[in-house]
């Protein structure tokens, strides 16, 4: 991996983890659309819309929290195709169920699915070594995956609603299945032994400390993320400029990727993590309460764009922390159950549509993220960790 990827059989491994890590992710970033069409058509409610998203993101949360403890025996392929499917049916469901409770249901579904996904990911991040330039790197292809979507999806919704969405969603799902199959399916009973470095902090402390980084910051970054086209609309901006917004926004985060990636190669934190948490701080107090159409926009991108730097960032601590992808899993799960609370907050406090109380919690969770961060980061940890046996090496 420090020379770049010198086997066809690591490139294949990055690109079927690539897959699984769009499909897992699909919801976080296009679920927005989703969100806008069943209130656009009377479906829901912003409340409802607000229970709908938190019902997912507490499935999604429970998935991972109980795949954590199996984290050495998940045999990866299996998981993620069973997961899969299971988010292919949740989605095509979702395309014909008009009522409140059945898409609930439904929801349950796929929040089960995408957390099992995204526990693939992460523990196949820790299993392949280099934590940080493996997400990067499926982040990169997720971004070109999203920045499509994006444009395709208020089509879809203005030629058939929510139908529409919802199949489009499921069709993007089953077409990243068939690549799934070249994950490695092996499991590995052994702890994944850190390189030879300095004596570790406390594990218990610095698991801790991880586990809260990734809250703070994912609560406090993502709390009105369903409801952002709605706040964009409410400032002038059109749906389908909503998507071309997306668009933009996901390619801004291939060039933070790409960086961050190469970047990664030759190191496992970067110094600039805690300043970028403390300015999304302020950047979500104006997406969340933007006095211009301008000032949304450009606060959307930036807050995606820092995503693709600072979220692989935490969960590449959590690996390097934790090698065995244990306690990766588990930041996953510590992700949806903070954007589940401060998400249901958001749709309780929001006033015609504006989320100021929002943003400013927000703000204070990221600060609290960087200030967790900066004494992580203080700490004796790993700096690189070994791929384990039976997985496809990176050179």
């Amino acid at each position: 991996m420090m020379q770049g990827l010198h086997k066809q059989s690591g490139l294949i491994v990055l690109v079927a983890i690539s897959a699984v890590d769009c499909a897992a992710h699909s919801m976080n970033s296009l679920g927005p659309f989703a969100v806008g069409e069943l209130v656009r058509a009377g479906r829901f409610s912003i409340m409802q819309a607000g229970l709908w998203s938190c019902v997912e993101m507490l499935a999604y949360a429970m998935a991972m929290i109980c795949i954590a403890p199996l984290s050495a025996r998940v045999r990866l392929r299996f998981v993620a195709l069973i997961a899969a499917t299971g988010l292919v049916l949740a989605q095509a469901g979702s395309a014909l169920a008009t009522e409140l409770w059945p898409l609930l249901l439904l929801r349950i579904l796929s929040g089960y699915s995408l957390g099992a996904l995204n526990a693939v990911v992460n523990i196949g991040a820790s299993r392949l070594g280099k934590p940080v330039f493996v997400l990067s790197f499926v982040m990169v292809v997720q971004t070109v995956v999203f920045s499509l979507a994006s444009l395709l999806l208020p089509h879809a919704s203005t030629l058939a609603g929510q139908k529409g969405v919802f199949l489009t969603l499921a069709a993007l799902v089953a077409v990243l299945l068939p690549f799934m199959f070249f994950l490695p399916d092996t499991t590995t009973d052994q702890h994944i032994t850190p390189q030879p470095g300095p004596a570790p902090a406390p594990a218990g402390k610095t698991s801790l400390w991880a586990l809260l980084a990734v809250l703070f910051y994912t609560g406090g970054s993502l709390a009105v993320w369903p409801f952002t086209q709605r706040i964009g609309i409410s400032v002038g901006l059109a749906p389908t400029s909503f998507g071309v917004l997306s668009a933009i926004a996901n390619i801004m985060g291939l060039v933070v990727c790409l960086v961050t990636a190469l970047r990664s190669r030759r190191h496992g934190t970067n110094p600039l993590l805690v300043p970028a948490l403390i300015l999304i701080g302020s950047i979500c107090v104006v997406q969340a309460w933007p006095p211009t159409c301008l000032l949304f926009c450009a606060a959307f991108i930036l807050n995606y764009a820092l995503w693709f730097f600072i979220y692989p960032s935490l969960v590449g601590l959590t690996c390097l922390v934790d090698p065995s992808g244990k306690l990766a899993a588990r930041s996953g799960g510590a992700w949806m159950f903070s954007q589940a609370a401060t998400t249901l907050f958001a749709s309780v406090t929001q006033v015609g549509g504006l989320y100021i109380w929002t943003g400013l919690f927000s703000l204070v969770l990221c600060l609290l993220a960087a200030w967790v961060t900066l004494l992580l980061t203080r700490m004796q940890i790993p700096t690189s960790i070994t791929p384990c046996r039976g997985c496809e090496p990176i050179a």
